[in-house]
């Protein structure tokens, strides 16, 4: 069997001034722990899981846009050939991926506060602020993230709703029924999300994990590209919008 290696590297971060300069930080890292292999249940493997910590450095409680939505501890990618099948055969499309060892690419996050704001993921020689296209990797992993989203709701996949509307961006419906969506930080507070990489880690290659902006935005994004200001307050958090901290990570998957 051909040996796999393994590695990890965080960059410096982007603002020059010290970490907690800002009244928010959006911390990304990568650990490894034994989780159920996803084609076979009763196998326990080594997975990769992405953390994103988000934390409130200030006195005051802040709300704002999570720069990734999660769905059942994965992600939605990005995929322009997004294609609507008849059949079931999850499994047999999950496992029909490529393998692009030796290959680098950036995952990028946070472009737009979409309600469904997925990682677009380009070959690393493509400016990301400018490159719209979309790699046949990206492709591959949404059909892998597909087949578990489906085997956790008894092989069904739920069409989630694709924008925000204007009724969704009220106080109560931001604490309750979209609140998912967004992170509520008490002064000193760390909220973690974490997502699965094992389809990562089946079609091998290089991923630059990075946040596309380096503000949150004071709205989201709503059907016909409208901009829905979210309110200044809700409950006891004020809104958080301008520069935070973040850093990059690079995790790469099979021989280099």
């Amino acid at each position: 069997m051909k040996a796999k290696t393994f590695f990890i590297t965080l960059f410096l971060f982007w603002q020059v001034q010290p970490l907690f300069s800002q009244c928010i930080s959006i911390e990304l890292s990568v650990t490894w722990e034994m989780k159920n292999d996803i084609f076979n249940k009763d196998s326990l493997v080594s997975t990769p899981i992405f953390h994103i910590s988000y934390r409130n450095n200030c006195d005051d409680n802040y709300y704002f846009f999570k720069v990734s939505p999660r769905k059942d501890g994965s992600t939605m990618i990005l995929c322009s050939a997004m294609v609507q099948y008849e059949d079931n055969d999850y499994l047999k499309r999950a496992k029909s991926h490529s393998n692009y060892a030796n290959q680098n690419f950036n995952v990028i996050m946070g472009e737009e506060p979409w309600y469904d704001a997925g990682w677009k993921i380009l070959n690393d020689t493509i400016d990301y602020h400018k490159g719209n296209h979309f790699e046949s990797v990206g492709c591959e992993l949404e059909e892998i993230y597909k087949y578990i989203y489906a085997e956790n709701h008894f092989k069904r996949i739920i069409k989630m709703p694709f924008d925000f509307v204007s009724s969704d961006i009220t106080l109560e419906n931001i604490l309750c029924s979209v609140n998912d969506h967004f992170v509520f930080l008490k002064s000193g507070e760390t909220f973690v999300d974490t997502y699965n990489l094992i389809g990562f880690k089946l079609v091998e290659g290089c991923f630059t994990f990075l946040i596309d902006k380096d503000v949150i935005e004071n709205y989201v994004m709503g059907i016909h590209n409208e901009k829905l200001e979210l309110p200044l307050v809700v409950g006891e958090y004020h809104r958080y919008s301008g520069a935070f901290n973040t850093n990059k990570v690079t995790v790469c998957f099979g021989e280099r």
